[in-house]
């Protein structure tokens, strides 16, 4: 697989999409989503990827800012067992997961591989620097076009994003959490250079080695959110989501009601 499949500018690889509370993910394997993230490297314009996790699919019937947001992206991939087991009940299913941290270590491999440039932007100082550091010796060869920390005030954006179209990368990674970065991303997307631009949460602390993921054989049973239960209790009030968001996609698949 390398940067240069498919056409320049087509959307996205075709694929059925699952409408979840009234936002459409796309219905799309690893493979596949990767191949989206490789294709916008040779397009003419900003691709705005987003990471669809069960917490932000609720939260996006709640906000309706956040929602429309989510509708204009141009993929969004099933982040999460919560998410897939929705796209199942509700007939259209998706065939795996797609998180958002495999899905950056997936396009760094694939950017390595072709020298595509890349910048990250977000998280803590410390935190980036490590993530970039361990990139670097992860992915030899990576081409880190540039970075900047997430701890930035509104009035800064434009000098953020006047180094961003001077440095041109092909793949933006945007680590700010949900829904800062996704906001972000759709207020400046018509100035950022084209590319893929991917809003990846908590996933620079995961490639920094601050935080650690569930052993494989909890991810596989779609258990990650109770290993990270378990590792952060404080997590309480974003875990009792899920029985909500379930609860809203029952209701939805139904009677056809979301709430």
């Amino acid at each position: 697989m390398t940067g240069d499949t498919g056409k320049p500018g087509e959307k996205e690889i075709e694929a059925g999409r699952a409408m979840i509370l009234g936002v459409p993910v796309s219905c799309l394997t690893m493979r596949q989503a990767v191949e989206n993230v490789c294709r916008a490297w040779n397009g003419g314009r900003a691709f705005h990827v987003v990471t669809a996790n069960a917490e932000m699919l609720y939260r996006c019937s709640k906000d309706k800012v956040l929602a429309e947001i989510v509708k204009a992206a141009d993929l969004v991939t099933a982040d999460g067992a919560g998410v897939v087991l929705a796209s199942r009940i509700l007939g259209s299913p998706a065939p795996q997961r797609v998180a958002g941290f495999d899905l950056m270590v997936a396009c760094l491999k694939e950017a390595a591989r072709s020298s595509v440039p890349v910048y990250f932007l977000g998280s803590h100082p410390q935190v980036l620097q490590a993530a970039i550091a361990n990139a670097g010796e992860y992915f030899p060869g990576l081409n880190v076009a540039g970075s900047h920390h997430g701890y930035f005030r509104d009035e800064e954006d434009e000098d953020i994003l006047g180094e961003i179209r001077l440095l041109k990368p092909s793949l933006l990674f945007v680590a700010m959490g949900v829904p800062k970065q996704e906001k972000w991303i759709f207020r400046h997307k018509e100035k950022l250079p084209p590319g893929a631009v991917i809003g990846v949460g908590g996933s620079f602390d995961v490639l920094a080695g601050k935080a650690r993921r569930a052993p494989l054989w909890m991810q596989r049973a779609g258990l990650e959110w109770l290993y990270r239960f378990l590792k952060e209790p404080s997590r309480v009030g974003r875990i009792a989501v899920l029985p909500l968001f379930l609860a809203a996609v029952l209701l939805q698949a139904l009677f056809g009601v979301r709430s």
